[in-house]
């Protein structure tokens, strides 16, 4: 196998896994904030 071959298989590997782990971190990161959201807006409720 050619290291020019074997290099553009890497990227090719690495470019499918960030497509496939973004998607995932980025509706955790949002799942997270919506639960902070909710949090902050029960603790003012409790305090007001």
């Amino acid at each position: 196998m050619p290291w020019s071959y074997s290099y553009t298989y890497i990227g090719i590997l690495c470019h499918d896994i960030y497509i496939l782990t973004i998607p995932k971190v980025h509706m955790g990161l949002s799942d997270v904030i919506t639960r902070l959201k909710r949090i902050q807006k029960c603790n003012s409720q409790a305090y007001s």
